[in-house]
């Protein structure tokens, strides 16, 4: 998935030896999904559970991004042990091969966690088996992940939020 503005500029970013980075939406969005399996809280109030092979997908992207050494985000604090991602992602991705759903493994949400701080965001300051559902706009965190049939937030008509009149 490219994500292309008005103007024709598409959604890139570059590794460390200035490759362009494809599919970069989709890794944004494996972000989002490593953010829910950290979160018990989050991810026990979904009304469906994620296709394996979906998940899978956006692990193999996120594995091909690591191998080049991209980052998606400034990181939010120092240091980053970027270097720690393949294994992990490596791992997380063999769990998920082996999964059957719906619970997640400790392990899963452990893995996904360092994930994350591994790519230099910073946790939810409540804690991960404190956080709530992060509904914005209206919109649950769920309907705006990534599914195989695309977005359900877009799909529904509520992102982009509808802005006030003038």
């Amino acid at each position: 998935m490219k994500i292309t503005f008005e103007d024709g500029n598409t959604l890139t970013f570059t590794s460390e030896g200035g490759e362009v980075v494809e599919n970069t939406a989709d890794v944004i969005n494996v972000t989002y999904w490593l953010w829910a399996f950290a979160s018990p809280r989050v991810y026990n109030r979904f009304s469906r559970v994620p296709p394996r092979e979906h998940v899978l997908r956006l692990l193999d992207i996120y594995i091909a991004y690591v191998k080049k050494g991209a980052r998606v985000a400034a990181p939010q604090f120092r240091p980053v042990h970027y270097e720690r991602r393949l294994a992990l992602a490596i791992r997380l991705r063999e769990l998920f091969e082996r999964w059957t759903g719906p619970d997640l493994a400790e392990e899963m949400m452990t893995i996904s966690r360092a994930l994350i701080e591994h790519e230099g965001i910073k946790a939810p300051a409540c804690g991960w088996d404190a956080h709530e559902d992060p509904e914005a706009d209206g919109i649950k965190f769920e309907d705006s992940l990534l599914w195989p049939e695309g977005v359900p937030a877009i799909l529904k008509g509520q992102w982009p939020p509808k802005q006030p009149s003038r």
